[in-house]
């Protein structure tokens, strides 16, 4: 019944998201598996209520056991558009169901590793950030999170763009409050935030963007609820920028607040989204608790969140056969590989289900540019000219995926025809690359490759066995001797900020499918993945152009020659694979819609816990 999810030709990849559905089978329930003390003892008191609950599904489902076979359509999206004025919408019929399965305890779930920073301005990464940030939060705008192909207003209750395409005015809603009594929410706290973004000394992540088409202070407060937010060209790429989880809006009376208390203290910071921070146990868990004055009433739906902080794969696979936890507080990170994902829907006959986001993310080296060894340019290209992609991607990813090119998959780069062209480093005969890789390695004074070089990279999950997979390639071609040195990942970003380390193994999501989220992160100046402002003449220039050209099709040009730059492999990025991503959930959590991408959708306040769900007779997860 399940022989066809090995076929690794039935994965579909497009840049935007798909759902991979995968057969479950009908049976006993799975077997208890016993973690780690820490996790058994503080999960079992906040399983007691769920667990009376699931004494009420019926014991006996009936599955019909014939292989379901799905069609899949490739999208692409060139340009995500910015939408028309939203007014906010009446309560949905999903809200109606879910205000009467409000789930009375808090709702376990788990996360792959710790925070890192606490302020969603500062770091670029999905696990550390936006794992604590963003149920705390509204933003101004945000995608959908039922229909996640759209974007709605969130704090905003309306928005507009001039004739001229360079001032938006956002109208907010009146009477949402910070939590715990605060204070209302004002447009001087969104202009507070958008100031304290765009400081010219300050250092962003995924933020970044903003500066790069707003004026630091340009904001201007029209009334108590109004605002004006001037341009400094009129460019597509504004309102899906910051629909993203990272554009969470701050309360003005936290601007007495320092970086380092922001970074390490949640206690000290505070939002107006569905969740309060109750506590943080490092290494063990954190719990948010419910905003009872959020403005979206009925939600958020359960009382309480506490989210479980398991780094070890096996230990949390353990934990969900066990029903200790419910689901991926993070859905689709890289912790959870889509295989084992797969495997789990099996293992528990249907009950957490199987959700893969296919190409979602991207693995890459990143290569210090301003000292040796990576200062030349030569060397920087035999790294991007060695690596074996299609070999790297079956090791450390088992085929879930495609070769890693800069921009999303198909935008204006596609490894497959690149392999049929014999592209440099992506040539199907590898040892034509291998050659001239060594020529360039004998050129820079290491013909029998560069000595004692160590990746800097994470310490669980697939991005270890990529780390490992590079250094394992590059020590039997010859082309270098590497070792891993494996940190957590907010350790891994202060690594390669400092400059500890001459490479570093990196995976990200994209925040959006759009190509000048890619740019956004690794080629503008100052920013957390081009720390040591890697620049070129020509990518300059076409940062610039590409930001301001509205046209689809003059922008898409403009983005295929910053490519083909790129692929003159003299950056300070070398692409590996783009992956895909897995998450798991209890077939009785409803109303988790897959967004575009892995960095979209983090609030869970429109999901619901249903007691009364009957199992799906087809595979994977349905919302």
């Amino acid at each position: 019944m399940y022989h066809w999810l090995r076929n690794k030709k039935a994965v579909i990849y497009a840049p935007l998201i798909f759902i991979m559905l995968f057969a479950v089978a009908c049976g006993s329930s799975a077997e208890p598996v016993i973690v780690e003390k820490e996790v058994i003892v503080e999960v079992i008191k906040e399983v007691a209520v769920i667990k009376e609950v699931i004494k009420e599904v019926p014991k006996e489902v009936i599955v019909e056991k014939e292989v379901v076979k799905e069609v899949y359509r490739d999208v692409m999206v060139i340009a995500t558009p910015a939408p028309a004025p939203v007014e906010a919408k009446g309560r949905a019929a999903w809200e109606d169901i879910a205000a009467g399965k409000h789930y009375r305890g808090v709702f376990p779930l788990m996360a792959i590793r710790n925070p890192g920073f606490w302020d969603v301005h500062y770091g670029g990464s999905l696990n550390t950030v936006l794992t604590p940030s963003s149920p705390r939060f509204n933003g101004l705008v945000e995608y959908d999170p039922v229909n996640p192909t759209e974007i709605i207003g969130d704090l905003a209750k309306t928005w507009e763009v001039n004739d001229a395409g360079d001032v938006y005015t956002f109208r907010l809603h009146e009477g949402v409050q910070w939590s715990k009594g605060r204070g209302e929410v004002t447009s001087a706290d969104i202009k507070f935030t958008l100031d304290r973004i765009t400081m010219p000394d300050a250092l962003r992540a995924r933020t970044g963007y903003l500066r790069t088409v707003h004026e630091h202070g340009a904001a201007e407060v029209v009334d108590k609820y109004t605002i004006n937010v001037p341009l400094m060209f009129p460019t597509a790429t504004f309102i899906p920028n910051v629909a993203t989880d990272y554009f969470k809006m701050y309360p003005k009376a936290l601007e007495t607040v320092s970086q380092d208390d922001f970074n390490c203290c949640p206690e000290k910071s505070y939002g107006s989204g569905p969740w309060i921070f109750k506590s943080w146990k490092k290494d063990n868990n954190f719990e948010f608790e419910r905003n009872e004055t959020y403005f979206r009433n009925p939600r958020p739906f359960f009382d309480g969140l506490k989210v479980y902080t398991v780094r070890d794969e096996a230990r949390r696979l353990a934990a969900w056969k066990a029903g200790q936890a419910f689901g991926s507080f993070l859905p689709w990170t890289s912790g959870n590989t889509p295989w084992n994902m797969e495997q789990l829907e099996i293992d528990t006959d249907g009950r957490m289900r199987a959700s893969i986001l296919n190409g979602v993310g991207i693995a890459f080296l990143w290569l210090r540019n301003d000292r040796p060894p990576f200062d030349n340019p030569d060397l920087r290209k035999a790294f991007y000219l060695a690596l074996n992609r299609p070999e790297f991607g079956k090791v450390a990813y088992r085929g879930f995926g495609v070769p890693g090119t800069f921009f999303s998959p198909g935008f204006v780069e596609d490894s497959t025809k690149f392999a049929k062209e014999g592209k440099p480093g992506y040539r199907t005969d590898k040892d034509v690359d291998l050659a001239e890789a060594k020529k360039l390695l004998t050129k820079a004074g290491f013909p029998d490759g560069i000595p004692n070089l160590k990746i800097n990279g994470l310490n669980a999950g697939s991005s270890m066995k990529a780390a490992e997979q590079v250094a394992a390639q590059f020590r039997r071609d010859g082309i270098a001797d590497i070792t891993l040195d494996a940190v957590d990942l907010a350790t891994m970003y202060v690594k390669m900020r400092d400059g500890n380390h001459s490479m570093s193994l990196v995976n990200t999501g994209i925040i959006i499918t759009d190509p000048g989220d890619i740019i956004n992160q690794f080629f503008l100046q100052d920013v957390l993945r081009n720390p040591h402002n890697w620049n070129d003449p020509r990518t300059d220039k076409l940062m610039v152009d590409q930001n301001m050209e509205q046209d689809p099709t003059k922008r898409r040009e403009l983005i295929k020659q910053f490519a083909d730059v790129l692929h003159e492999g003299e950056s300070h990025i070398v692409p590996l694979w783009w992956n895909s991503s897995g998450a798991t959930f209890d077939y009785r959590l409803r109303n988790w819609h897959a967004p575009m991408t892995v960095q979209l959708v983090h609030k869970w306040d429109h999901v619901y816990w249903d007691p009364d769900a009957k199992m799906p007779t087809t595979p994977g997860y349905h919302p």
